[in-house]
């Protein structure tokens, strides 16, 4: 249960991390293409932004994502660190109790 736990905790923590990456690269790309009719790609290629001029003068947005893999990349990374993370401050707590019940006073 306590592993189960770790990793609920670790896929919801990557999803949210994720996710605001993938928002931050939008805005990015949104601010850096400055031409009209220009498609411009951020994130290693996965999304895109290209603004367009339609009949009326008007100004129109296409955007998307054109590659999902760098994004799954990113949510496996952030996953795997944020295990990490759990399985090391569980192992650091055990240790330091441990110390305790030895007599060593850790800092």
């Amino acid at each position: 249960m306590k592993w189960l736990h770790k990793s609920l905790v670790s896929v919801t923590a990557s999803f949210i991390i994720t996710m605001a990456v993938v928002v931050i690269a939008f805005v990015l790309t949104m601010f850096s293409a400055s031409d009209v009719g220009v498609r411009k790609f951020g994130l290693f290629g996965s999304l895109f932004f290209e603004p367009h001029e339609l009949d009326n003068g008007a100004t129109g947005l296409e955007f998307g994502v054109a590659n999902g893999f760098p994004i799954f990349v990113i949510f496996l990374l952030a996953t795997l660190f944020a295990f990490a993370t759990a399985v090391m401050f569980d192992r650091l707590k055990a240790y330091k109790k441990t110390l305790q019940e030895q007599g060593v006073n850790p800092a």
